[in-house]
This record gives C-alpha cells, sequence and structure tokens, in this order.
C-alpha cells in the first residue's frame, strides 16, 4: 500500500488565504482573534472548558480482546494531557465481535475503558487543573458484510440485514451504552456517519418494513436507541456523530438534492437535529461527504468519498460544505452544541479558520481528526502561543489512511515516527507487489546457502519458486513440510542470523531475500483461504500420548504426532496457548498465536482426538508417573518459566512477570528509571515494554560485550536518548535505598574494576533461564546436564524409556524456529518408536486431569 501523492501546500499566508477563499466564492470566515478558542462552552448541561475536540479517529491498535492496547491509551493519554476539552473516542463495537485491532465493549474489557478513563482524567488535571469531558462512540456490529439496502450495481446475491438484525443491534447500542456509564464516560455517540448502521438506515429510501422508506421510517433506529439509552443510563450525555450529507444520487442518499447528487439539501437533516435536540441530544458532530466527480460514469453517483480520504474536488469547497452543514443545523435546533472539522487542510492556518466558524456562530466546536494525531498538543501550544507552528501542524499527506487502509496501527507518520515507522514499514514489507518483485530476484540456487542456515530446514528455493509461479497454497505446502507454525516463526525468527543471513544476494546486492516476509504472506494467505487445518488420518491410531507444554515445541510435537494418527493429551501450565510467544512477546512485536493456533487445531479438537488439559504443571498438579502410566510415550516441553536471580529485594520484579502483566495489562505504568540486567532474549521485550509504559532512563547492563548479548533491535535504538548500554559490569545485588522501596544496584566493572550503584525506580532481571526447582524436583529420576538444562541420550530421548524431550528445556531458550523444529524431530522420534513396538494404550486409564476442569478448546 503507497502513499497517496502529496500535494505541498500554496497558501504560506492568512492574506493568501483569503484571496483563495474569495476566487472560489466560498463563505469561509477567519478570525485573528483566538480568545473564543478557550471560553468555556456555556448553556450546557456538561462542562466543556475550550473549544477543541479530538476527534473520533480509528487507530486499529485495540488489543486481541477488543480494549485499549498500548497505542490506543497513548493516543488518548497525550490528547487529555495536550489540552482539549473534549475528546471524542474512536468508534467501539457493541457486539459479541469486532474486526481485528478494533475497540470492543464489553463486561470482560469494561475495566479497561475505565481504566483508560480514570488516567485521562488524572492526566488533564496534572497537566492543566480541569476536567476533561469524554464522549464514546458507539457502534452495532453486523454478523458479515450486510447491507440496509442496495444500489445500482451492487452485487444481487449480497444478504440484506433483517429488520430483526437491525433491533438487534439497536439492544447491542443500548447494553454497550450502560457499560460505558460505569466505565466513566461522560456521553456515548450513536454513530450516524454514511457507514455506520443508523447512518445507513437514514438512507435507506428503497427499503421496505419499519426501517425503511419515509423518514419517520428511516430515523426510527437512531431515535429509539437514543430512547433506549436515556432509559438504561439516565445519567449519560447524548451525542450523535451524523453523515449529514451522504452525496450518493436520490433515492440512495440522505441529505442530497433530488436532482443533483452533488448538492446538499439540508431539510432532512434540519428536521432530524430538532428531533436529535428533543431527544436529548447534547452534542451534534457534524460531517459530510465529498461527490465523486471524476470516477466512473456509471459508478460515480455511488462512490463518494468520506472526509477521511482526499476528494476530487479543492479541499477548501469541501471544507464549506461541512461548514455549511454546521451552520444551518445548528440554526435549525436551537440548543445542540454543534462539532464541525475539516479544517487539517489549512495546516497553521487552523486556528484563524477556527476562530472564524466560532465567532461568525457556524459551529460551537472545533473539530480535529488527523490533526490531533499530528499534534496532540495543539490546543496548548495555539493557547499558550496565539498560533499553531507549521512544523508541529498536519501535513495532509493522507498517510494516516493509508495506514487505516493497509490495517493499521494509525497515526501521524510524519510527526510521530518513533511509534508508526516501525509498524508501517512491516506492513510494507508486507505489499503484494513488493513480494513479488522479491521473489523474482530469488537465484533459486541449487545447494542454497539459505537452507542448511534456516533452523526449520524449509526447502526455500522451492517456496519462493512456488509464489512466483502464482501458487500460494503450493508453497504453503512445502512450507509445512518443515516447520507448521510458519506465521509465528517467521515473525519471530532474527533473519540475520538464519536463513536470509545466509542469502546469496547478502554478498551480490547488500539486500537478502525477504524469506521471513514472503513466508509469512504466504502462511497468512492459506490460513485466511481455510487451507492450513491440520490434516488428520481417517482412523486413529489406538496410541495416546501425553505433551507437557504447548509452547512452540509441544504444539509443533502435537500437530505433527496427529497427522500421524496418535492421540495427545495436551498439558498447558497456563489459561492460554502459544507458550512464549502469546504471553509475553509484546503485542507490538507479536499480536497474538491465538488465530494460527485455532486454525491449526480446530480438525483435532472437533474429531476429539486432541484434549487440552489447561493449568496442568508438572510438580505441581501434574507428575511424571502418572503420565508415563496413562500414555504410550510422554514429550516434556514445558519450557522455561524461572528467571536467575541476584535475589529478592523491592523494585525488582523478573522479566517473565514483568512482560506477562504487561500483556496481560496488569501492569500499566513503570517508574521513569528502568534497569535491565540483560543476558537472555527477554531483556529486549523488557526493555521495550519499559519505555512503552512511561519509562524515560533505561539501563541495559550486561557483564559481557555487546557482541555477546542477546539482542537483535537495531543498534540504533541504543543511541536514542534516555537508552544507556552499561556493558562489562557485573551486578552483584541490591542495597535498599533509605525508604527501602526503591533499588540500589550494586555494579562491579570488570574491566576497570571499580564499584558502584545505579539508582533505579525499577529492576527488571532478564539475565537468562533455568529450570525452577520445583520442575528438577519432578524430573529428578531424568539426567541434567552441566548447563542445569534436561539430557538426552539419543534424538529427543531422555534417560527413561518411553519419555522424550523438546525445546527450551533441553536447548537452553533457542529461537521459536528452533524449538519448532525440535518439536518436529521429537514427534518423529516417538512416532518411530511407537511404530516398532506394541501400543499398551488399550489396558490404561485414560489421562488425568488433576482435578482440573478440562477444556476442549484453545
Amino acid at each position: 500500500m503507497s502513499l497517496p501523492h502529496y500535494e505541498p501546500f500554496y497558501l504560506p499566508t492568512l492574506d493568501a488565504l483569503r484571496t483563495e477563499i474569495a476566487r472560489l466564492g466560498l463563505d469561509l470566515p477567519l478570525d485573528e482573534d483566538l480568545s473564543l478558542l478557550g471560553a468555556p462552552l456555556p448553556g450546557l448541561p456538561l462542562a466543556i472548558p475550550n473549544r477543541f475536540c479530538a476527534q473520533p479517529v480509528t487507530g486499529l491498535d485495540a488489543a486481541p480482546d477488543g480494549s485499549p492496547g498500548p497505542l490506543t491509551r497513548r493516543r488518548y493519554l497525550r490528547t487529555a494531557r495536550g489540552g482539549f476539552g473534549l475528546v471524542w473516542v474512536e468508534s467501539t463495537a457493541a457486539g459479541p465481535s469486532a474486526p481485528p485491532g478494533v475497540l470492543r465493549l464489553d463486561k470482560e474489557t469494561r475495566p479497561a475503558f475505565a481504566d483508560l478513563v480514570t488516567r485521562m482524567r488524572e492526566a488533564a488535571r496534572t497537566e492543566w487543573g480541569r476536567h476533561v469531558t469524554i464522549i464514546l462512540q458507539l457502534a452495532p456490529s453486523l454478523p458479515g458484510p450486510l447491507r440496509v439496502h442496495r444500489t445500482p450495481g451492487d452485487d444481487e446475491n449480497a444478504p440484506l440485514a433483517s429488520d430483526q438484525q437491525i433491533t438487534q443491534c439497536a439492544a447491542q447500542l443500548v447494553q454497550a451504552a450502560a457499560l460505558a456509564a460505569e466505565a466513566g464516560f461522560d456521553g456515548v455517540d450513536v454513530q450516524a456517519s454514511r457507514h455506520a448502521l443508523p447512518g445507513a438506515v437514514l438512507g435507506a429510501f428503497t427499503r421496505e418494513g419499519p426501517y425503511g422508506g419515509t423518514f419517520e421510517n428511516r430515523s426510527r433506529l437512531l431515535l429509539d436507541v437514543l430512547s433506549g439509552i436515556r432509559s438504561a443510563a439516565p445519567g449519560l450525555h447524548l451525542a450523535v456523530r451524523l453523515s449529514a450529507c451522504h452525496a450518493v444520487r436520490m433515492p440512495f442518499g440522505f441529505g442530497v438534492h433530488a436532482s443533483d447528487y452533488r448538492r446538499p439539501d439540508w431539510t432532512e437533516p434540519a428536521r432530524l437535529a430538532r428531533l436529535l435536540r428533543k431527544a436529548g441530544v447534547t452534542l451534534l458532530n457534524v460531517t459530510t461527504a465529498g461527490p465523486n466527480l471524476r470516477g466512473p460514469a456509471g459508478r460515480r453517483a455511488f462512490l463518494p468519498f468520506s472526509d477521511h480520504h482526499p476528494a476530487d474536488e479543492h479541499p477548501l469547497t469541501a471544507l464549506a460544505r461541512r461548514l455549511d452543514a454546521a451552520r444551518s443545523l445548528r440554526a435549525a435546533a436551537p440548543g445542540l452544541a454543534v462539532v464541525a472539522s475539516g479544517f487539517a487542510w489549512l495546516r497553521h492556518h487552523l486556528p484563524q479558520a477556527a476562530a472564524g466558524g466560532l465567532a461568525s456562530n457556524t459551529m460551537d466546536i472545533v473539530g480535529m481528526g488527523r490533526g490531533a494525531l499530528a499534534c496532540p498538543d495543539a490546543p496548548a501550544r495555539i493557547l499558550a502561543r496565539g498560533r499553531l507552528d507549521q512544523q508541529s501542524a498536519c501535513m495532509a499527506c493522507f498517510a494516516c489512511d493509508a495506514m487505516l487502509a493497509a490495517g493499521g496501527p494509525v497515526g501521524c507518520l510524519i510527526r510521530d515516527p518513533e511509534s508508526y515507522a516501525a509498524p508501517w514499514q512491516s506492513r510494507q514489507r508486507l505489499d503484494p507487489a513488493r513480494l513479488k518483485a522479491e521473489a523474482r530476484r530469488c537465484h533459486l540456487c541449487e545447494a542454497a546457502p539459505c537452507v542448511p542456515a534456516s533452523r526449520t530446514g524449509a526447502d526455500i528455493p522451492a517456496f519462493i519458486k512456488a509464489f512466483r509461479d502464482g501458487d500460494p497454497l503450493r508453497a504453503c505446502e512445502i512450507i509445512r513440510k518443515s516447520d507448521v507454525l510458519p506465521e509465528m516463526t517467521s515473525r519471530l525468527s532474527p533473519g540475520s542470523r538464519h536463513a536470509e543471513g545466509a542469502c546469496v544476494e547478502n554478498a551480490l546486492s547488500g539486500a537478502p531475500i525477504p524469506i521471513r516476509d514472503l513466508q509469512y504472506a504466504v502462511a497468512r494467505r492459506a490460513r485466511r483461504d481455510g487451507a492450513t487445518a491440520l490434516r488428520l488420518p481417517p482412523r486413529p491410531a489406538a496410541t495416546r500420548i501425553a505433551v507437557v507444554g504447548a509452547g512452540p515445541a509441544g504444539l509443533a510435537a502435537a500437530i505433527r504426532l496427529l497427522e500421524h494418527g496418535h492421540r495427545v493429551d495436551l498439558h498447558e501450565r497456563s489459561d492460554t496457548l502459544g507458550g512464549t510467544p502469546e504471553l509475553l512477546i509484546p503485542a507490538s512485536r507479536y499480536p497474538s498465536a491465538k488465530p494460527e493456533i485455532d486454525a491449526l487445531l480446530r480438525p483435532a479438537l472437533e474429531a476429539g482426538r486432541l484434549l487440552l488439559h489447561h493449568r496442568h504443571t508438572l510438580g505441581e498438579n501434574l507428575d511424571l508417573d502418572t503420565l508415563c502410566a496413562s500414555s504410550d510415550a510422554v514429550l516434556l516441553a514445558p519450557g522455561l518459566w524461572h528467571e536467575r536471580s541476584l535475589g529478592r529485594a523491592p523494585g525488582v520484579v523478573d522479566a517473565l512477570s514483568f512482560l506477562e502483566s504487561a500483556k496481560r495489562r496488569t501492569l500499566s505504568s513503570v517508574p521513569p528509571r528502568v534497569a535491565v540486567l540483560a543476558g537472555g532474549d527477554c531483556a529486549m521485550d523488557a526493555a521495550r515494554t519499559a519505555e512503552s509504559l512511561g519509562a524515560s532512563e533505561i539501563f541495559i547492563v550486561f557483564g559481557g560485550p555487546r557482541s555477546a548479548m542477546h539482542w537483535h533491535l537495531a543498534e540504533e535504538w541504543f543511541a536514542q536518548p534516555g537508552h544507556h548500554a552499561l556493558m562489562h559490569c557485573q551486578p552483584l545485588g541490591y542495597d535498599p535505598d533509605q525508604n527501602r522501596n526503591l533499588p540500589r544496584l550494586r555494579l562491579r566493572h570488570l574491566e576497570l574494576h571499580t564499584e558502584s550503584t545505579l539508582p533505579a525506580g525499577l529492576v527488571v532481571e532478564a539475565m537468562g533461564l533455568e529450570p525452577p526447582p520445583s520442575l528438577k524436583h519432578a524430573l529428578r529420576p531424568l539426567a541434567f546436564n552441566h548447563h542445569g538444562l534436561l539430557a538426552t541420550v539419543h534424538g529427543s530421548r531422555t534417560t527413561r524409556p518411553r519419555v522424550h524431550a523438546a525445546g527450551a528445556l533441553v536447548n537452553g531458550g533457542a529461537s521459536v524456529a528452533r524449538c519448532v523444529a525440535d518439536g518436529l524431530a521429537a514427534a518423529e522420534d516417538i512416532h518411530q518408536s511407537l511404530s516398532s513396538s506394541p501400543s499398551p494404550a488399550s489396558v490404561r486409564p485414560s489421562a488425568p486431569n488433576s482435578g482440573q476442569q478440562e477444556n476442549s478448546s484453545p
């Protein structure tokens, strides 16, 4: 996805802007007196301390469960601190599901929303000593791509939403509004933009039944929802984000002139505004669609531009239309506070245009959408300096729209590259055109050096050839032979140390073939096409295998054993599958293993050949003797979950607990100074996570040289302000400060032979992993090597018959790809051993559940 064409701004001064407005014959007042922007809004039942509103912009950065993710929280805390008197939180699904990255409010996510509201209010009080008004925009979720009515050229087979479905959506909105009240929001917005359900119903002239045809029917849904919210949550203030002109040819568009889809007609929108005011609506947030003037002739009148995309008309013309809508609806319904937007194209002239709109009674509040993304402290800057710097204003480059189209996260690439450049570039790497071009660069080498360098031994030239021949499913089949978790391995394996590091193009051009990106794209597409589910043989074998640990090694082994026909009992210490990638690795680097795992395991779960046992931990509620007695073979792949430690002290936490708390969002902030005791792979993620949670000074402490430390972030990370590399520094222990609640880390410099102390608010121990004492005790009949790891005597076999081992317990915590390869090799070992010996499974009892509830789905 490339960025839209950027048009440089050509109106450097206010006089130039006035001249252009006059040339175009537009009514766009400007005012250099900015005092109204800082004045509170009078006459409302809710307090709005100034005239700035941060508009709802979909960020696509929600956590997998729909709660606010780290980037979501960061965006809204910045606007609260930045001086916006009104913050309008983006479209949030009010239903059982939402697309990836979209916010969703239900009973489970409500506490996270409540925490966000609390922290926004704290930020505003700390920075400004005042209240910030917070509105939550709600949108129902329809099952699948349903339409309310059809326009010419639409797919006749596409289903229409039934009256019952629409009524159910209304109930969802009311229920979500009650949850929003519990979470502490000041009000809710029933989203009625053109693509949201209530807005789509407003244009349903050709629909039959209670939600179409007459104005009364088309406005019924919106008014019923507002009435329901007033009854369910009487303390909430009501708001509506309304698309007052759909710019679609009649009889298919709301607010459009009967004979010309390019001309607005405010008759019905004004009538609706009066009804909204009567229904108790306090805030009306007005927008309009722009007419398509140059699109395909047959579809031009049905493909309007939203206010989030560059239209094919002058931006000042589009702004004049939006302000005309705000002015007309404000005049039609006195008492409604009207928010108008669309000022971003004006860049540094935004304050004067906003002040002009307020002074002329066009609107009551100025809305900033992409402008707030670019400059979240714009109100503070404008009110303090009387201007908006050109260097901090939105450039109207529309990169944020391209990010939205690419699947997010959405932010300002230009003004906030530290947060958004990396995810944008990561998505750009998966652009289909780029991947095809990169695949064509591959030499398809004989005896290709990338193959032995691959930890999974994938036939890389073969899968790349299949991809560039236009056969992605064949490419996926080639990958699956040696890697059953290709999405996970391609996202998390360091390419420079694996296959990409051995690519011949490193020497020829300095740019290796992006093997990981190609693998991820192939695997993701295959999953979305439903082609990645494991293949079960028609008849299961009589053998039953116990696999302990559902991380990369255990999952890979279980999948291959199931494909060989064995039944598998999978025992996992946590309540989810995926191990370290799912539980610990920050969502910014790896969102979730769940989609790939669910798609793989579904056939085995439905067939009853795979049983999942959650919260089973060796050494606690699971023992090896019981597993051996109830299974034909046992694979131990529990991973390593115990960090090496200097000892307990206040303010000291192990990296595993730290990362898991952050990913589960039970930890939301850290002190400004954080020390990370490095050595293991978790150190990098701990440092990045501490930074995302508010640390401004991060000290990486390592007892050896930089080259010996497990660290695969770019070297530029250490050059950034606040990042400190303390190499050759051996941590000795902790001395508490006078309050005995903050750690002081004692260090010895191994080259200078000096000792010092480092004060920190938090110390994260990430010095490497080892088996916990309870696990060693549970496996005491087995042999361990001098590294403290479980010893194997032949392949994956341990010193006890029918007991195998793989993964971090054996390799000490190698890469995800290596663990997957080890798990597959162990599965083959087990299969070969069972194929040559009789199965005693028929006389053994079923697998234990140790008093724990057994789950049948991941």
